[in-house]
């Protein structure tokens, strides 16, 4: 991408120095914003790096833009295996399938009463499965495509393949991409019945069952 791209990026993401803003008055220096590890999914790479939070989740942020710029970063070739580290790497919201969050959860405060229901979702090499939370009485899928397009799901797990090699990743919080799912199926959806499958193809229904939880989404 552009420098001029990564300028943006460092005046949307990053804190600037302190004592620059010529008209704050004493006291009035910003908080530093915090870092937070992730983990990035592209179509043909796995991306390892850090990235400054200006919202309580890392979903909030992915949400709330549609470039970032990663620090201290590893990407991995999913066609080989080799892996390229790099003091920055911009990246936009369009190239990225999923996100690995290790972060905060956000202000329990403002976490609300849903129910969860199991789903899969295949997008590009990848497969993908997890709890999405939706609000009682309401379709949990419709919700998912009202929604911003980075979407948490919870207790998830990701399986891919990196250098001919089968990897299978779980983990607490995944946030996916709804703008780049190939589709989103209710149920967790055996690997043998979406081997191969693109964009066209539709996997066998599987049984639903919600559960109670609580889970700001």
């Amino acid at each position: 991408m552009s420098r001029g791209l990564r300028d943006r990026l460092r005046l949307v993401l990053r804190t600037g120095p302190v004592g620059t803003d010529e008209n704050a008055g004493a006291g009035a220096t910003p908080p530093a914003l915090p870092w937070t590890q992730l983990v990035a999914f592209t179509e043909d790479c796995r991306v390892s790096g850090r990235i400054q939070l200006d919202s309580d989740r890392l979903s909030d942020t992915l949400n709330g833009h549609r470039d970032y710029l990663l620090c201290d970063v590893l990407v991995e070739s999913l066609e080989d295996a080799r892996t390229i580290h790099a003091d920055e790497v911009p990246i936009a919201r369009d190239e990225l399938i999923a996100v690995l969050a290790d972060g905060p959860r956000g202000d329990p405060a403002r976490r609300t009463h849903t129910l969860t229901y199991p789903v899969t979702v295949t997008a590009g090499p990848y497969l993908i499965r997890g709890n999405l939370h939706a609000l009682p009485g309401v379709e949990p899928l419709a919700s998912a495509h009202h929604r911003r397009p980075m979407i948490p799901l919870s207790d998830a797990w990701i399986e891919y393949r990196s250098g001919g090699s089968s990897q299978t990743t779980s983990c607490g919080t995944i946030v996916v991409n709804r703008e780049t799912a190939d589709w989103i199926q209710l149920g967790f959806v055996p690997s043998s019945a979406v081997t191969g499958a693109g964009a066209d193809a539709a996997p066998r229904t599987m049984g639903v069952a919600a559960t109670e939880g609580s889970w700001r989404t």
